[in-house]
């Protein structure tokens, strides 16, 4: 009988690590469709995407969004706000920079997660974080002044700007977790974003149709894959990893996105990036050992 148990463990911690890979090559083709999606706004893009991505989950989670009480939907409201931004800047950065600058700069999230648990809840951070968000700032720095020189130093901002709004997201949701299956929550998250992304738009005077069949395609891959089996498959594994092993095994997005940005849109970046970039990742992978229980 244990040994019929450990290999059903086995089979589902292989499937666990599936589902991780495929999301992870999914997030990873975000930047490369947004820039195939031709003729389109990045604020019009941000909103179809969370809007369609509300309505593909919402027949699954109606039955348990019914019995919810309204005080359970104020986190994954303001989670939803947050990922309104953190979409609109980092779909607007990736037209004004490179795909490398724009994805590495949007990964450093964790360095706002562990600097704002440390401002707002005392949570404290090992010595080794501390080196991990210097050395992230650093890449920062890199990454942005060889773009400042490139004349990308909006887009580089953006993105961010784009990292903060993730950062809040990720901290609201976290909470919202607590008592949230992950279906409703990414329901009333993504509708809330996309309410908040309609306003947007209204306000922009953006137009949210009238594109060619071809952009409504990249359209329909974006929310059939960064958005439903990236960022929602990613919620669904933090049950069988823990949190360290996600963030480290998502830090392989920005090489993904890199070599799919040379192969596919014949993109060179910068050769501030990769020193830049190394520095981030590895800042990044600082935070995130430092995280774990019983880190010093």
């Amino acid at each position: 009988m244990r040994a019929i148990a450990t290999r059903a463990e086995g089979g589902e911690r292989g499937e666990a690590w599936l589902r991780l890979g495929l999301a992870i090559l999914a997030t990873s083709s975000s930047a490369i469709l947004v820039r195939y999606a031709e003729g389109a706004p990045a604020l019009a893009l941000a909103f179809w995407r969370c809007a369609l991505g509300a309505l593909c989950l919402a027949p699954w989670a109606r039955s348990r969004l019914s019995g919810m009480a309204l005080r359970q939907y104020l986190l994954p409201a303001v989670a939803g706000g947050f990922l309104a931004v953190h979409f609109g800047t980092w779909i607007t950065s990736v037209g004004l920079t490179t795909v490398a600058s724009a994805i590495l700069l949007v990964s450093t999230t964790p360095i706002f997660v562990a600097s704002a648990d440390r401002v707002l809840f005392g949570i404290r951070l090992a010595g080794r974080g501390w080196a991990g968000i210097a050395l992230a700032i650093v890449g920062v720095g890199a990454i942005g002044g060889g773009d400042f020189a490139g004349g990308s130093i909006a887009g580089d901002g953006l993105a961010l700007a784009g990292a903060v709004a993730a950062a809040g997201y990720l901290m609201a949701g976290q909470r919202a977790r607590r008592s949230l299956g992950t279906l409703e929550y990414a329901a009333i998250a993504y509708g809330c974003a996309a309410a908040l992304l309609l306003v947007a738009c209204g306000v922009a005077r953006v137009p949210l149709w009238g594109w060619p069949g071809r952009t409504w395609f990249i359209v329909g891959l974006m929310v059939a894959g960064p958005q439903l089996l990236g960022h929602t498959m990613i919620n669904f594994v933090l049950k069988a990893f823990d949190a360290t092993t996600v963030t480290v095994a998502v830090m392989l997005e920005p090489v993904v996105a890199i070599l799919l940005a040379f192969v596919l849109l014949g993109e060179i970046p910068s050769p501030f990036v990769f020193p830049g970039g190394v520095a981030i990742l590895a800042g990044i992978y600082a935070i995130a050992r430092s995280q774990r229980p019983g880190a010093t």
